[in-house]
């Protein structure tokens, strides 16, 4: 089984001998999460117009990603590339105060005004944006949601339908629903 067959593919004109950013023997030894974390973090260097990530299936970052003002905005942007296909998400904003331990983000999806508050738990990234848009993709009619694992401080997260979710468990039992829908 490859990971096509359940949901999470390269963009158009992405080589996965690009992504490879380990030892050989690293992807031998544990295949699948080291292939999803290459493909899900962002790139340094973009070349040909590709954009800074080889997938919008699959996204790996440092949780501990969350200061100021504009961090969860950065977030969205990513999660609204993800999730384009269903939901437009425009007129992302934020507020972070981390010594206050207030945080909240507003965005418009699919013509519709949201603002939620997100608990504050230091500079870690709160995964209910996770279960928010998961529950927005829902609402909008897609298949699709969030998955994620967390891997130390980094969070791996994955964007397929929801019936591939056991099909992609059963090659790499570490991934966690973000909501029931």
């Amino acid at each position: 089984m490859n990971l096509s067959r359940v949901g999470i593919t390269l963009k158009k004109d992405i080589q996965m001998k690009d992504l490879l950013d380990r030892d050989i023997r690293a992807y031998e030894e544990n295949p699948y999460i080291h292939l999803l974390i290459s493909m899900g973090r962002e790139r340094d260097s973009v070349e040909n117009g590709n954009d800074a990530y080889p997938t919008n299936d699959v996204w790996c970052f440092d949780r501990e990603c969350i200061e100021d003002h504009g961090d969860y905005v950065e977030k969205l942007k990513r999660m609204a590339d993800m999730v384009e296909s269903a939901i437009s998400v425009t007129e992302i904003q934020d507020y972070v105060d981390i010594e206050a331990g207030e945080a909240w983000i507003a965005f418009n999806a699919n013509g519709t005004n949201y603002r939620h508050s997100l608990p504050v738990r230091d500079d870690w990234m709160s995964l209910e944006v996770l279960t928010i848009f998961s529950e927005l993709l829902a609402a909008s009619g897609s298949d699709k949601r969030f998955f994620f694992s967390d891997i130390g401080n980094e969070l791996l997260v994955v964007l397929i339908e929801k019936d591939q979710f056991y099909p992609l468990n059963h090659l790499l039992n570490v991934f966690i629903p973000s909501s029931p829908a």
